[in-house]
């Protein structure tokens, strides 16, 4: 029978969140510009994408934020 490595699972875990946020951001824009443009048009899709991607970004920041303090946290732990 053969042996199974060890699972990382918190590094799994972060994997699957990190590609989870990036594609809701991803499908945020191309659905809600597109819808966006077919309901108003096209100068209107282009303020709502800018609008859009300006809480992206916002989104983008927290979640830096909080990948940070995990990284404070784990480095702290280890020094112990």
């Amino acid at each position: 029978m053969p042996t199974r490595n060890p699972t990382d699972l918190r590094r799994h875990r972060s994997i699957t969140d990190r590609n989870l946020l990036i594609g809701f951001f991803v499908v945020l824009l191309i659905v809600g510009g597109g819808l966006i443009g077919l309901a108003y048009g096209g100068g209107a899709a282009v303020t709502g994408v800018i609008c859009i991607g300006a809480a992206a970004l916002l989104a983008g920041l927290v979640a830096l934020l909080m990948f940070g303090i995990e990284r404070l946290s784990q480095w702290l732990d280890q020094r112990e």
